[in-house]
């Protein structure tokens, strides 16, 4: 039986927050991965797709995690950036989270049902202006449980230096995985022994190393 999960369009509010004081309309798309950690053993992660048109949002979770509903921000601190959501339910769900650049990641918890969890997303504008009378661009998710290789998410450090990405950098991690750079970007930053996460997105596989604001899709090829 799947686990419920009533997931709302957190990571669009967490979004529109930082323009909160703004009167810029943010039409934005999210995707990644969301992770039910309730039992550590056994993870269960699912894509995530959110979009959001005219601060309205439309979320679509694919399986075995499912659920959708509406939600309202509790409180946000504009220079921590940390913010606080609550999901109307039911269930009521509590998030906390944090937004650096277009990258949002935080926690989840269902006190009702005694579920926690982990999300990990990345936002972008919509490449045009939809009107209220057509339905928000979606991308289907498909119905099959995931299980990639970077779902669950994978969190270790990348071993030595990194000076950002170039074309086809390549990143060694602690822990044995070497994955390299996947589509065309160019990122110069300098780091040495960050931690680094790499989750699933519907555009594959991408990594977001600690303190930077970039990410860049990337592939396993050890």
């Amino acid at each position: 039986m799947k686990r419920a999960l009533n997931i709302v369009a957190v990571a669009a509010l967490l979004m529109l927050a930082s323009v909160a004081h703004s009167q810029e309309s943010a039409d934005l798309k999210f995707s990644g991965t969301v992770v039910n950690t309730t039992n550590p053993d056994k993870p269960t992660a699912a894509l995530i797709e959110i979009v959001v048109v005219n601060h309205q949002c439309k979320i679509t979770v694919a399986p075995p995690l499912a659920g959708s509903g509406d939600c309202h921000i509790k409180t946000f601190n504009a220079k921590s950036r940390q913010i606080k959501i609550i999901s109307d339910g039911p269930p009521s769900i509590v998030w906390i989270g944090t937004v650096k650049g277009n990258f949002v990641s935080g926690t989840y918890t269902i006190e009702v049902a005694n579920q926690t969890g982990d999300f990990y997303l990345v936002a972008e504008k919509l490449p045009q202006r939809v009107t209220p009378s057509e339905p928000p661009p979606t991308t289907r998710i498909p119905a099959a449980p995931l299980r990639t290789s970077c779902s669950p998410p994978i969190e270790s450090s990348i071993t030595g230096e990194v000076e950002g990405w170039d074309g086809e950098t390549i990143f060694k991690l602690d822990n044995g995985q070497i994955w390299q750079q996947a589509e065309y970007d160019y990122t110069y930053f300098y780091e040495y022994h960050p931690d680094v996460t790499i989750y699933q997105t519907s555009a594959g596989c991408r990594t977001k190393v600690e303190d930077e604001e970039d990410t860049v899709v990337v592939k396993r090829i050890k």
